[in-house]
C-alpha cells in the first residue's frame, strides 16, 4: 500500500504564512508534514510515500529519501496547482497499489483510520465527520455506508447533507480510470468521485474524534494543541533550568535551552532547541516556542506558538502566531478577546471570517520588526517584512512591506509659573 501525500500550492487563505507551503511549517521543532508521515508509518506501517509538491519541492529539503524517518519517499512535481484531480494524475504513473490520500497536515491520520480495516481494506472509503456548520467543506449522502453523490463546496449545504469530508481517502487503483473520464477542472477530484460513488464503489466512514484542519493560519493553534496532546514528558540534559525556575505539568524542553531565574512553565508547552526564557517571564497553557526563539524578562505567552528565530523583550502574547525572525520592542501585548465577547472575525481575502474562536491574538508575519509598547488587537493580521512603530495600536490588517506608525502631534509652550 502506498500514501500519495498532498504538498503543492499556495493557499490565500493561509496569509501571511504561504510563502512556502503550510505543511512545511515547524511546530514542535519538526515540520509538520514530517508529524504526519510518522503518524501514518506508526499507526499503518506503511512505508512508501509520495509527495505531490510545486517545483520548488521545498519539501525535498526536509524529507530527503525519507530515510532518516524510515520510510521512503519519492517525489511528483505538481507544475500548477489546479486541484487535487490533476494532483493524482500527475503521480499516476508512480501508483502501483492501492492508496491513501492525505492532505499533508493530517497529523492526526490515527484517530481518523481507527475503526478502519488497514490489513484488508475492501472498498475505496472516505472518511466523514457529521457537523452542524459544513460551510466551505466537501459533503457527502449516503445509504447505509455506501456514499450515493459528493458535492464540492455546495451553496446550500445544509439542505443536502451534514456529512463532512475530513480530507483523507482510500482508493483502489481502479478509481484513477474514473478520473481520467473527468474534464480537467479545479474540482475534477470531487467530480470524479461522485461519479465512482453512483458506480457503487465508494463507501463511508463516519468518524466521532474532532479533526484537525488548516484552511486558516489560526488552524495552527489547534495542529498545535493536538501535537502537545500526544506528546510525553522531555528535558534535555543539554538544557539550562535555573534552580529558581518552575516547570509543572507536561514541558518539552530541548537542546540548548536556557530557563532563566523565576521563570515559570505551565504545560502543556514546548521549548525549542536554544530557545532563552528570561527571568520572572511565564509560558503557559499550550505554547510553542520554536528553535532559537528568546524572550526577554517579564513576558507572559499564553497558548501562541512563536516561529524560529523570534525574539521579544516584555509584555503579553495570548493565543496568537508569530512568525520567523521577528524582532519585537518591550510592553507588545496582543488582545485576545472582543470586550463583547463575540466570535473573534478576521478579514481575508476581503471577507469577514468567524473564526468561532472566542480568544484570538495577533497573526503576525515573518521578518517583523516592532518599536516598545505597540498592542495589535484581536484577529489582526500583520504581513510579512512590516515596520511598527512605537507606541501604536495596530486596529486593522497591515499589508506587507509597509511601515505603519500612530502620528503624535508634539506640544509645546512655555510654562505659565
Amino acid at each position: 500500500m502506498q500514501v500519495v501525500l498532498l504538498a503543492a500550492g499556495q493557499s490565500s487563505r493561509f496569509y501571511p504564512f504561504n510563502k512556502e507551503h503550510k505543511s512545511l511549517i515547524s511546530v514542535m521543532g519538526k515540520s509538520i508534514i514530517v508529524h504526519t508521515i510518522e503518524s501514518i508509518n506508526k499507526k499503518s506501517g506503511i512505508e512508501k510515500f509520495l509527495i505531490v509538491t510545486d517545483p520548488k519541492n521545498e519539501a525535498r529539503q526536509i524529507l530527503g529519501d525519507g530515510s532518516d524517518l524510515g520510510v521512503k519517499v519519492e517525489y511528483v512535481i505538481l507544475e500548477k496547482p489546479t486541484g487535487m484531480g490533476d494532483a493524482l494524475l500527475a503521480a499516476e504513473k508512480k501508483i502501483f497499489d492501492n492508496f491513501f490520500l492525505v492532505h499533508s497536515y493530517h497529523v492526526d491520520f490515527p484517530e481518523i483510520v481507527e475503526n478502519f480495516d488497514l490489513e484488508n481494506p475492501s472498498d475505496s472509503t472516505l472518511f466523514i465527520k457529521k457537523e452542524k456548520d459544513i460551510t466551505g467543506f466537501g459533503i457527502v449522502t449516503l445509504d447505509g455506508k455506501s456514499v450515493t453523490s459528493v458535492v464540492e463546496k455546495p451553496e446550500n449545504s445544509s439542505s443536502l447533507s451534514d456529512n463532512k469530508i475530513v480530507g483523507i481517502y482510500f482508493l483502489k487503483k481502479d478509481f484513477i480510470p474514473t478520473l481520467k473520464k473527468i474534464k480537467p477542472e479545479h474540482y475534477s477530484f470531487e467530480k470524479a468521485l461522485d461519479e465512482y460513488a453512483k458506480q457503487g464503489k465508494l463507501k463511508a466512514e463516519v468518524i466521532k474524534s474532532d479533526t484537525v484542519t488548516l484552511k486558516y493560519p489560526w488552524d495552527l493553534l489547534g495542529l498545535k494543541n493536538y501535537l502537545l496532546s500526544h506528546a510525553k514528558k522531555s528535558i534535555s540534559l543539554k538544557a539550562s533550568i535555573s534552580d529558581s525556575a518552575k516547570l509543572e505539568g507536561l514541558i518539552i524542553v530541548e537542546d540548548g535551552a536556557v530557563i532563566s531565574d523565576n521563570s515559570i512553565i505551565k504545560g502543556p508547552c514546548f521549548i525549542g532547541k536554544n530557545v532563552f526564557v528570561g527571568t520572572n517571564s511565564l509560558v503557559r497553557d499550550g505554547s510553542c516556542l520554536e528553535e532559537n526563539v528568546k524572550v526577554g524578562a517579564f513576558m507572559e505567552i499564553k497558548n501562541s506558538l512563536v516561529m524560529e528565530g523570534t525574539t521579544f523583550h516584555s509584555g503579553y502574547l495570548g493565543d496568537s502566531l508569530i512568525g520567523k525572525d521577528c524582532k519585537i520592542g518591550s510592553q507588545f501585548n496582543t488582545a485576545n478577546v472582543r470586550l463583547d465577547r463575540g466570535n473573534v472575525r478576521v478579514l481575508v481575502n476581503d471577507k469577514k471570517i468567524d473564526t468561532g474562536m472566542k480568544y484570538l491574538g495577533g497573526i503576525v508575519g515573518n521578518d517583523v520588526l516592532v518599536g516598545g509598547n505597540v498592542s495589535v488587537m484581536p484577529g489582526v493580521i500583520v504581513g510579512d517584512n512590516v515596520n511598527i512603530g512605537p507606541s501604536t495600536t495596530v486596529m486593522k490588517n497591515i499589508p506587507p512591506n509597509t511601515v505603519f506608525y500612530t502620528k503624535f502631534k508634539e506640544h509645546v509652550e512655555k510654562s505659565r509659573k
